[in-house]
């Protein structure tokens, strides 16, 4: 079904369930607002403050500021010559430019100069987002400076608990960020980056379930970029699963349906078993596919865990420019950090000399 206003949506679920949900869970970043308010009518331990904070980019910096927390200097415009003035007056060096509801790097920017801005403007707006809605609002933003880390958190009644943290590797291609590795990294070892991301979800409202929060270390300290009020997508919850004391899925769960299991699983700090890493392969052309090396070449690694590439001869790929056109996963663990390494520079390696995918350009 389609959400539409809370009520009619609320007497669709109750139809199909047969009753009251007992439960409620937040399946994806396009869900968020639905989930607030059908979390909220039913009162299964909804979130608070306002819920669009929650998906639009602008309103939740705003958030963050009037709470203290440290947030980017923003702008938010429905036309370019006011993203531009704002540039142009604003000292900074570098900037980001993204729909205020941006999801998975969908339509982010790296500009450094006010005519990449421009440039940006214009193929973003009346485009269409990966939800399908057409994008009428851009957020300008500083570019800030630091290693990027994910935080994956879950609450219950206004506690977090962080449950993991990776860091990212990227690259900017066509302007665009491009992930190229996710690789784990021990809670323990940033007190500073826990402290930030808890006080960041207050601001935010996120009081129960799970919440994906992206952020930079810059040399002042943590920033967020954004937090989905959401579980990871993609591989995320399964790299948890392979390398970590706890689990995110199972916390998610617990978080909502045994909450005394909840208290009793995070009374224990989060610790890797061992290290993992997900490779991000990327396809410097458009084309089709002549031949798949990506098993024959790391499966024999000793880090090798799984890949996601199932492509045959003949298949289309798309030149990759952003997280969606990314054409798989290589996913590398070990408990020796060197021997991980290793093994992911050489994946990465063959990844850039096109030795994994043979793509015939079309």
């Amino acid at each position: 079904m389609r959400f539409s206003d809370t009520g009619q949506t609320a007497r669709a679920v109750e139809e199909l369930c047969g009753g009251r949900p007992d439960f409620v869970i937040c399946g994806s970043e396009p869900g968020v607002e639905a989930f607030d308010a059908l979390a909220a009518h039913w009162g299964l331990r909804p979130n608070s403050g306002p819920s669009e904070a929650r998906r639009d980019k602008f309103l939740m910096q705003g958030r963050l500021r009037d709470a203290g927390v440290p947030y980017i200097p923003h702008h938010m415009a429905s036309d370019t010559g006011s993203l531009v003035e704002w540039c142009a007056g604003s000292g900074l060096a570098e900037y980001v430019v993204k729909p205020v509801r941006s999801f998975a790097t969908d339509g982010v920017y790296f500009c450094s100069d006010l005519d990449e801005v421009r440039a940006a403007c214009d193929r973003l707006f009346g485009s269409r987002d990966l939800s399908g809605q057409v994008i009428t609002e851009l957020l300008v933003q500083e570019r800030l400076v630091g290693p990027e880390f994910v935080v994956d958190s879950v609450s219950l009644d206004g506690t977090p608990f962080v449950v993991n943290m990776f860091r990212y590797t990227k690259e900017t291609i066509d302007g665009n960020p491009v992930y190229r590795a996710m690789s784990s990294v021990e809670v323990g070892e940033h007190p500073d980056i826990v402290a930030y991301v808890e006080r960041a979800l207050a601001a935010l409202g996120i009081d129960n379930g799970p919440a994906h929060s992206e952020l930079i270390l810059t040399a002042d300290g943590p920033v967020l970029i954004e937090t989905g009020a959401r579980m990871h997508g993609g591989l995320g919850p399964k790299l948890v699963e392979a390398a970590s004391s706890h689990s995110l899925i199972d916390l998610t769960l617990a978080s909502r349906v045994a909450p005394q299991d909840f208290r009793h699983r995070t009374r224990s700090m989060p610790s890797l078993r061992r290290g993992i890493v997900e490779c991000f392969l990327s396809a410097p052309v458009a084309g089709l596919v002549a031949a798949n090396r990506v098993r024959e070449t790391c499966g024999g690694l000793d880090s090798y865990l799984f890949d996601t590439c199932e492509q045959a001869p003949g298949d289309r790929i798309e030149k990759t420019t952003d997280l969606i056109t990314s054409y798989g996963r290589v996913v590398l663990a070990n408990a020796n950090p060197e021997a991980l390494v290793r093994d992911v520079r050489h994946v990465l390696d063959l990844d850039r000399r096109g030795a994994l995918m043979e793509i015939l350009p079309a």
